[in-house]
């Protein structure tokens, strides 16, 4: 597993904050009611486990982890 992309779907997030919980490194949950992600960019792998965690417990599976694109002049 490489670089990962962590992001909340901001539209489905109610707030609940075990994200924030259980990894405040990665995650904080904003005034507005939703939590956001505190880096986006994930290349650590206990990081990326962390999130990836994270997603089985999420009440209403807002959070997403995908592959991260390839930089360009990464590509073969």
């Amino acid at each position: 597993m490489g670089r990962m992309t962590l992001s909340v779907d901001t539209t489905a997030c109610t707030g609940a904050g075990t994200c924030e919980a259980m990894h405040p490194r990665l995650f904080k949950v904003r005034d507005e009611g939703y939590a956001v992600p505190l880096r986006t960019e994930l290349v650590d792998p206990a990081d990326i486990e962390d999130a990836a965690g994270v997603l089985d417990v999420c009440p209403t599976e807002a959070i997403l982890l995908t592959e991260a694109a390839a930089p360009p002049g990464d590509r073969d």
